[in-house]
């Protein structure tokens, strides 16, 4: 008898949860979803949207005639792609190339536009103009030494102390610091742990100041944004107890050394924001082929890419790539972008592998990194490193929200969650490059505005 009620509850409990909602803002019907969590696609599935958000996915077909009512038939729908590192000034003009390109939230980390005053305008864009318009997060200003990486590196009169960069001088002061940027909207502190790209290289900011950001971010639920660009950097991050690491690039994991440095970093779930874009950018010049394409499409500022164009030769950019490289391919031929991606994608996928929460990062801001676009180059990057299209996807989505700290709302298409998706004509599992297929974005289930293209 008991086994008889067992049953009939079982079929009365998937009877109801194969019923249509009864009222929705839009249905996404007959569409194959990937939701961003790494698992296999779920075709035939169908989306219910209420107030911005997702209440109910059904599989199946259903009998549903509403011209609220989207047809997902043969197409796919994954979560809004999330940029783990941007700079998006001047924030008008850039906000909707994100938008176009499905990016719908990003992550600032600091940057010398990044005054407190900026940021508020940033964020009021965001809000109030929801449409075409990314969600936006974002750290502090930089913390990092006088006569240190970034300041001295990019020399900029948009550096100034006390608006968008602090510099620490005593463990003292970094009570006060933190206390001041505390009180404003960020998830954490950004600290510069960086020597710099180039020779002369400046001193790195002392563990011991690093420690103590850390624990005084901590006194406020805010964490530590650590910027790194080698491995003695991300040592001095994982012993300071940073809780997030920026950058990939320059890193260079050796593995019987480091085994148990990165093995501590994972244990305490620090995520990890790759930026591999910052490699792709110094091919730029040595592929014209690329620009141009770009240029086509009418999006980006036509005057800037002519400034782009110039600003060194082909000759002058494989030469310089030679020099960057030369370590690793003394003697070889010119370095091209597939042998830097296999050379990263084996550290990151050793890192996958062994459950680090890396994130796609593009550091937009910077010379040949595209708002929008070059988050699909980031992704494209990763594939040629050897990562699986579904492991990118959830980097790009499922592990930026958690590092954020919004995955309860954002980062997957799942009951309860924000609609923020990108409807493709093209299986991105089969390729990464099918997230370019863009047939539709939605904030909050809300249908963005794309650029027209020309």
């Amino acid at each position: 008898m008991k086994s008889t009620y067992t049953i009939l509850l079982l079929i009365f409990t998937l009877n109801c949860s194969n019923q249509n909602p009864v009222e929705f803002d839009l249905v996404i019907s007959n569409v194959t979803l990937i939701n961003g969590t790494g698992g296999a696609a779920q075709p035939n599935s169908n989306l219910f949207i209420k107030d911005g958000k997702i209440i109910d996915i059904t599989e199946g077909d259903i009998a549903v005639s509403d011209e609220k009512v989207l047809d997902g038939t043969n197409k796919y729908l994954i979560p809004g792609l999330i940029d783990g590192h941007a700079h998006p000034s001047p924030a008008k003009e850039n906000f909707p190339r994100f938008i176009h390109f499905g990016v719908t939230s990003i992550f600032v980390p600091g940057c010398g536009d990044c005054s407190n005053e900026n940021y508020q305008s940033m964020r009021a864009l965001s809000s109030e103009s929801p449409l075409s318009s990314p969600r936006i997060f974002h750290t502090s200003q930089h913390f990092t030494m006088e006569g240190r990486h970034p300041v001295k590196t990019y020399a900029n009169p948009k550096w100034v102390e006390g608006k968008t960069v602090y510099y620490v001088r005593d463990t003292l002061q970094i009570e006060t610091l933190v206390r001041e940027v505390s009180e404003q909207p960020i998830l954490g502190i950004k600290v510069t742990i960086e020597d710099g790209p180039d020779p002369p290289f400046v001193e790195r900011i002392p563990t011991e100041f690093v420690r103590k950001i850390v624990t005084e971010a901590h006194k406020y639920d805010l964490n530590v944004f650590a910027h790194v660009s080698d491995m003695e950097e991300v040592r001095i991050a994982e012993k300071a107890g940073a809780d997030h690491i920026i950058h990939f690039v320059g890193v260079d994991i050796d593995w019987e050394k480091d085994t148990e440095v990165i093995d501590r970093l994972i244990a305490r779930d620090v995520s990890w924001v790759t930026t591999i874009m910052i490699d792709k950018m110094f091919f730029y010049p040595a592929h014209p082929e690329w620009l141009e394409e770009i240029t086509s499409w009418n999006i980006y500022d036509t005057a800037e890419i002519e400034r782009l164009r110039s600003t060194k030769s082909a000759e002058e950019a494989r030469a310089f790539l030679k020099m960057l490289y030369a370590d690793a391919w003394d003697g070889l031929p010119d370095p091209t972008l597939a042998q830097v991606a296999s050379n990263n994608g084996e550290d990151l996928q050793a890192l996958l592998t062994k459950g680090c929460n890396l994130v796609i990062g593009t550091d937009t801001g910077n010379d040949f990194i595209f708002p929008g676009y070059s988050f699909h180059e980031e992704m494209e990057i990763m594939q040629m490193g050897g990562i699986e299209p579904k492991d990118i996807i959830k980097m790009a989505t499922h592990n930026a929200a958690k590092m954020l700290g919004v995955l309860d709302e954002l980062g997957t298409l799942e009951v309860g969650k924000f609609a923020d998706m990108v409807l493709l004509e093209k299986n991105p599992l089969a390729d990464i490059k099918n997230t370019l297929t863009i047939h539709s974005v939605f904030r909050e289930g809300n249908l963005q505005t794309r650029i027209k293209e020309k």
